[in-house]
């Protein structure tokens, strides 16, 4: 058996001609995580650029990959940055805060059976559920995917995410006025919503139309960002808005992106020495291209990052296929590329009805968590004779003590409210 660390067994003596295993529907515990505190409004614009923004941008490499379609399979014109990937805690409380406070709306909803295989909802192979809200079409517009694995009601947040950006000054007397938190660094207002993130508020720039401006990150050695995200992906360095400049924990800053006019991703080193903690609620961005082979090859060639997903179709039921290849940067961010093709026919906007009754009977969002039968009647684990082990070596001299030399096992993720 090799059995992840947090992997829980409950096992009952018995004589079993074999050991029969029940693989767990999650891999990893969680925990809650909260931020607060509040004192004086004052709004910041994209203004003139800072002194020390960067004033340079980094010229991304020449491509001279082409793909089936006969256009540039990196760095043309369909270059886009398109959502973040979070994890929730409840789909409800999510989404009131969106709505009300930001006026997001469902774009699209979907519930799956088993975890997806390029781990969209994270190292979790139970039922889940995908949301994407935003103000608009997904070609045009930068949006959230809330991804929410039934049974996981919390997660423990790290130092990963510093904030989410928006050009959205109204936000702030609504999350006032709904009993949201709304907490200043610098002078800048910054609303907390459900799960702890954090969303900075800045007034639009004159011309922009995206209203949102991007997501601020921790790194640990801006240089290596900069070769990786720069170098090996080819995005663009840009300079950083004043409204923008100071947050994050001071220290340098590194702003990068496929254009001007699309969502950007800004990295801090606020200089502490402190490495990139992603927890268990650490999420990931999406990028649209022609083609996602040369981003994987790119990766592999060079043995900057990782690659956790080589090139795979995922399914949709009743949905369009997309190709996908996940990577990661050297601090461990993960980086979705996706064929834009099947992805911009899976993004239509469909403004999906949750189904809150089945939510419920799945012990979604909070519900209570549906039942389930007890390994054995009226006995819990560790107790009534049944004993806990855990990894194989203790599985192993628990089946060579039974009679029979065999053991039956029952998994159970204790930390899940649908295992437990």
């Amino acid at each position: 058996l090799d059995l992840c660390q947090h992997e829980r067994m409950i096992a009952t003596r018995v004589a079993r001609p074999l050991i029969r295993l029940h693989p767990p529907r999650h891999r990893r515990p969680a925990s809650v995580f909260q931020s607060i505190a509040t004192p004086q409004y004052r709004r910041h614009s994209f203004g003139p650029l800072s002194n020390s923004a960067m004033s340079s941008t980094t010229s991304p490499p020449a491509s001279t990959t082409i793909d089936s379609l006969g256009a540039p399979s990196r760095l043309s014109s369909n270059m886009r940055t398109l959502h973040w990937v979070t994890k929730i805690g409840s789909l409800r409380s999510s989404l009131r805060f969106y709505e009300l406070v930001f006026g997001f709306r469902v774009l699209r909803h979907e519930e799956f059976e088993t975890g997806c295989e390029a781990t969209c909802n994270g190292p979790y192979g139970g039922a889940w559920s995908k949301t994407m809200v935003g103000l608009g079409d997904e070609k045009d517009n930068f949006v959230f995917e809330l991804t929410y694995n039934y049974g996981i009601d919390s997660y423990r947040s790290g130092n990963d995410v510093v904030h989410f950006a928006l050009a959205m000054p109204e936000a702030v007397p609504r999350a006032v006025a709904l009993g949201y938190e709304v907490k200043y660094e610098r002078g800048c207002p910054i609303v907390v919503g459900p799960d702890g993130y954090r969303y900075a508020i800045v007034d639009p720039a004159a011309g922009r139309a995206e209203r949102f401006w991007g997501v601020c990150l921790r790194s640990s050695d801006l240089d290596k960002t900069r070769e990786y995200w720069c170098g090996v992906l080819g995005m663009t360095e840009f300079p950083t808005p004043a409204g923008l400049a100071d947050l994050g924990g001071g220290g340098r800053s590194l702003t990068v992106g496929w254009a001007p006019d699309q969502a950007h991703l800004r990295f801090v080193d606020p200089g502490d020495s402190v490495p990139v903690d992603h927890a268990l609620a650490s999420g990931r961005i999406a990028n649209a291209c022609r083609s996602v082979e040369p981003f994987h090859n790119a990766a592999v060639s060079t043995g900057l990052g990782g690659v956790l997903n080589p090139p795979v179709t995922l399914p949709t039921p009743g949905k369009a296929d997309v190709v996908v290849t996940i990577l990661t940067d050297p601090d461990g961010y993960e980086i979705c590329f996706v064929g834009d093709e099947g992805f911009y026919d899976l993004a239509v906007p469909l403004y999906d009805k949750v189904d809150w009754d089945l939510r419920t009977r799945r012990g979604g969002d909070g519900a209570p968590a549906p039942g389930r039968k007890e390994a054995t009647a009226g006995t819990k684990p560790g107790e009534g004779g049944i004993p806990t082990v855990t990894g194989v070596a203790e599985t192993e001299s628990l089946a060579s003590s039974a009679p029979s030399g065999a053991a039956d096992l029952e998994f159970g993720a204790m930390w899940c409210k649908n295992c437990t």
